[in-house]
């Protein structure tokens, strides 16, 4: 999380820490909609894959585009339980259940700390609190023995990257 979006810097960062560069070859199957400059990393530890991604992604939702920077990690034989419990000690945020997926959505007080938003006030006013007040989203999910988090930063361009 310490990037915050920084998509280069989470490249160097990487590069720093032992991961080796993915090809696309690496995850052909992969579909991320909306996803556009996709990069991968990939490092095993202790006979643990770990892969971190990251994309600039469009969200559309009710008539109006949210931009952001997207960074995925994910595990094999990670426990879900034991990463969610994490998650919401560093937060310190409200999670809620949506679609198979524990999603922590915030904003950032003037004073640096995270306010928790609601469902239901995810549910009402969507994606446009990322453009109106930098709601920033973690979820994390389970899938084919992966576990994933998800570190969704918003941006107000996608002038390098628009599609």
């Amino acid at each position: 999380m310490g990037p915050d979006g920084d998509q280069v810097l989470t490249w160097t960062l990487a590069a720093r820490n032992g991961f080796i560069p993915l090809n696309m070859e690496d995850f052909p199957n992969l579909r991320l909609p909306g996803a556009r400059g996709l990069r991968g990393f990939t490092r095993t530890t202790d006979g643990v894959e770990i892969r971190v991604l990251t994309a600039a992604n469009r969200v559309r939702q009710y008539g109006e585009d949210t931009y952001y920077h997207l960074c995925w990690v994910s595990a094999a034989n990670a426990n879900r339980r034991e990463v969610d419990r994490e998650l919401q000690a560093y937060l310190g945020v409200r999670r809620f259940r949506q679609e198979g997926a524990f999603m922590y959505p915030w904003v950032t007080r003037p004073d640096g700390s995270r306010e928790s938003v609601s469902r239901r006030d995810f549910d009402l006013q969507g994606f446009g609190l990322s453009r109106e007040r930098g709601m920033k989203v973690v979820l994390t999910g389970e899938w084919r023995g992966q576990v994933s988090v998800t570190f969704m930063t918003p941006v107000s361009s996608c002038a390098d990257w628009c599609y």
